[in-house]
């Protein structure tokens, strides 16, 4: 974003949206429009989404599947956006880090539609697919008018990876399908047993098809707000959720939604069901 967004070009985002979109577009210069997903089923508004693009347009930042609500984006949808983009001459940043974690549904790359591989920065990353985080190793697959613009500001930024964990990376990326069958075989066992157990609890939960969180509505238990209920889990029912608000540009969108994860271990995932089953009360 900071080699291809100049200053005062408007970018759209898809509100919930990662934090990191919102800080990086403000070092950039932007000016952000928002559309924003509502449940149960964060589908894309789509009379909104081609009311906000304009001339003044640059590009659209999406995220599929979707963090922090689970949504992955339909061919439809993704067909959309594609055409608006031909239309106006807009480039697409597309965050598809959770790409080996559909569920429901197959994940669509936007890049693979027709007419927009030579306008979509693909982004990835070691981090979700392989447990590895903190290793913050991570590629964007553009085409080369727009990989120059990206690595003059990477050679300001990050300049290298060390060599030791690119090698490592390269195993990783080298390793069979069985591999991500296994992985997404595992994080389906743990999302059924975080869904059931997060609807007995009492919440609304709402689809997720992707990712490994599951988002939920925490207002049946009465608190003013998503940051508040998050506190409570944490000092009085040892549990830890995220509050979704700091997902939106106006947090009272979000502040009757919480987030789980379910990229634990059974163990902890049926401990935390059990605290809150032993206190938390619905009082609506």
């Amino acid at each position: 974003m900071l080699g291809l967004i100049n200053p005062g070009d408007e970018v759209i985002l898809f509100a919930p949206f990662y934090d990191s979109y919102e800080a990086t577009l403000s070092m950039a210069g932007a000016k952000v429009k928002c559309i924003t997903l509502r449940p149960p089923g964060f589908d894309i508004p789509l009379d909104e989404l081609k009311a906000a693009v304009s001339s003044e347009t640059r590009a659209i930042l999406m995220n599929t599947p979707h963090n922090p609500t689970g949504k992955m984006f339909t061919r439809e949808e993704l067909e959309a956006i594609a055409s608006l983009c031909i239309e106006n001459d807009v480039i697409v940043f597309s965050d598809e880090v959770y790409d080996k974690l559909d569920f429901e549904m197959d994940h669509i790359c936007i890049a693979s539609l027709p007419g927009m591989y030579e306008r979509t920065v693909t982004m990835n990353s070691l981090g979700k697919t392989f447990s590895l985080t903190g290793w913050k190793i991570g590629w964007a697959v553009a085409p080369p008018h727009l990989t120059w613009g990206i690595r003059q500001a990477h050679s300001y930024l990050t300049f290298a990876t060390s060599t030791p964990m690119q090698a490592a990376a390269v195993a990783a990326l080298e390793a069979p399908e069985s591999y991500y069958t296994e992985l997404k075989r595992d994080y389906s066992e743990k999302k059924e047993i975080l869904v059931k157990g997060l609807k007995e609890v009492g919440f609304e939960v709402f689809p997720s098809n992707g990712t490994y969180f599951v988002v939920v509505d925490h207002t049946p238990f009465g608190f003013g707000d998503d940051v508040a209920f998050c506190e409570y889990l944490i000092k009085d029912v040892g549990v830890v959720a995220i509050p979704t608000s700091v997902f939106y540009l106006n947090p009272e969108e979000g502040k009757n939604l919480v987030r789980f994860a379910f990229c634990k271990d059974e163990e902890t995932l049926r401990s935390a069901i059990e605290r809150m089953k032993q206190k938390l009360k619905r009082v609506v």
